[in-house]
């Protein structure tokens, strides 16, 4: 993991990308609400309270947001490649999490790995080991 993983920009960011997921059935449900509060709270090593801070500010960024670009540039300036990788395994998690994958959420994955340049067998392999353990 990189020293500057756990800056508010990049906590900021992760969060905005996971809430699109969520967001893109146009249906936010508990249980995403749940995991993606999970996810950054182990992700970034982040107490309850700062983890519900973050999540109610990405909240009203991805609300204003017309553009993922913007948060995956602060990844990809942030993140190492394997960083991004478990990452992206942390969006599948957020995806599968109401059973099923729609089809704009899939859409919506595959851009975000080629914001933040992923290589395609590394997303399909992420995607096979979240379903493994649904």
């Amino acid at each position: 993991m990189t020293k500057s993983k756990d800056s508010n920009k990049s906590i900021n960011a992760a969060t905005c990308l996971l809430l699109s997921i969520a967001y893109a059935d146009e249906k936010l449900e508990e249980k995403e609400i749940i995991i993606i509060k999970e996810i950054i709270s182990d992700f970034f090593s982040l107490s309850k309270e700062i983890t519900n801070s973050f999540y109610e500010q990405a909240i009203d960024n991805i609300k204003v947001s017309t553009d993922l670009f913007k948060f995956g540039k602060v990844l990809n300036d942030e993140f190492t490649y394997q960083d991004k990788l478990d990452f992206i395994g942390c969006i599948f998690e957020v995806a599968f999490s109401d059973g099923e994958l729609h089809y704009i959420e899939s859409h919506r994955i595959k851009l975000i790995a080629n914001i933040l340049n992923l290589n395609h067998k590394d997303l399909i392999q992420s995607k096979m080991e979240i379903k493994r353990f649904l």
